[in-house]
């Protein structure tokens, strides 16, 4: 899968289009309840250390993942884009550091010229699409996120174990995005700990672990094991 399919892009496109009309520059926007959107960003830089490190925010949005690495990194790079052209050019007016860059476009479709050490996507899966499974898009954009990040991916999900539904909105299987992530790494985390109906996927690039104690390498050196 090289791009979105165009009826799905148009589709996003409209709705925050649409929204953006109706509530300006609010997660509103973003279809996201105000006060939630900080745990959902807290929750997904919580697994990585960004100092001197480089990330890309697909699905960016207005970029307001910024707020909250801004609150615990002094120096990062950061590359948002998003399908929707509206929302990125506002994100260049209410982000204009150096380091903070914005692109609109498919990120599926965009050819890359820098690798990142971190890859971070809130909100991208949580509508149904048109025109190809919803569980391979996500395994697309989990196997081209690998190719171009050094070190980890951090994603979220509206979860399937839920006591309501909606017409619009896809709720994944924490089972079958377990299976899905581990076709890539051993080496994952999922929590389920902050809100009942969301998760977050961690998947770490290098599962090697030691073969003395079975255990990841990465956990090793994180805790001063070696």
């Amino acid at each position: 899968m090289s791009k979105l399919p165009e009826i799905d892009k148009n589709n996003t496109i409209k709705r925050y289009s649409d929204r953006l009309k109706l509530y300006g520059y609010s997660p509103k926007t973003l279809g996201w309840v105000k006060g939630k959107q900080d745990i959902r960003f807290d929750i997904l830089i919580s697994q990585y250390n960004f100092e001197n490190k480089s990330l890309l925010d697909i699905g960016c949005g207005f970029g307001d993942l910024n707020k909250n690495l801004k609150k615990n990194y002094k120096n990062y790079t950061y590359l948002g884009i998003d399908l929707n052209d509206e929302l990125i050019q506002i994100g260049k007016e209410l982000y204009k550091e150096e380091h903070i860059r914005f692109e609109s476009g498919d990120f599926l479709e965009k050819n890359f010229s820098e690798q990142f050490d971190y890859i971070i996507e809130s909100g991208i899966f949580n509508h149904k699409l048109e025109g190809i499974s919803n569980y391979d898009f996500i395994e697309a954009v989990i196997e081209k996120s690998l190719k171009i990040c050094n070190d980890g991916i951090a994603f979220d999900f509206l979860s399937d174990k839920v006591d309501y539904t909606d017409g619009h909105t896809f709720h994944s299987s924490p089972e079958k995005i377990l299976s899905i992530a581990y076709k890539f790494s051993r080496n994952i985390v999922l929590r389920n700990d902050y809100m009942p109906f969301e998760f977050s996927l961690f998947l770490f690039k290098d599962d090697s672990f030691s073969k003395e104690n079975t255990v990841f390498q990465r956990y090793n050196i994180l805790n001063n094991r070696i």
